[in-house]
């Protein structure tokens, strides 16, 4: 009889460990995957950046002369009017980027299962 609790023991722990491998398994690919997709986001936002940083320092002088000469407006005028574009685009950058952060979905299947393992426990198949 207390072998039989023993080796009931030991299947239990040997199946909880494998469950533990399992998920651990599966928080490792699911972590990779948003590793990635953190990372492309990083890269758009440091592009993003890098893109408003240089055009608006090298740029934006050059414009304003060219229109303020050529119009005859005052250069200050002119140099408002391209400020407000620039930032105009920064906006629309901003939204691009506030919209994939909303559709990033990351550990969504380690979730996932351990929502299944949540309702199973909650109601176990007949016969366990």
């Amino acid at each position: 009889m207390m072998d039989t609790e023993v080796s009931r023991v030991r299947s239990l722990l040997r199946t909880l460990a494998l469950y533990a491998e399992a998920r651990g398994r599966l928080l490792q690919i699911e972590a990779q995957e948003a590793g990635t997709k953190l990372s492309e986001i990083l890269i758009f936002a440091a592009l993003l950046s890098g893109f408003l940083l240089f055009g608006w320092m090298l740029a934006l002088p050059a414009l304003v002369w060219l229109v303020a000469d050529s119009q005859g407006w005052p250069w200050w005028k002119v140099a408002l009017g391209a400020a407000g574009g620039h930032l105009f685009l920064a906006m629309l950058f901003l939204l691009r980027l506030k919209s994939r952060l909303k559709r990033l979905r990351v550990f969504e299947e380690t979730f996932h299962q351990f929502q299944r393992d949540r309702e199973w426990i909650g109601n176990p198949p007949p016969g366990v």
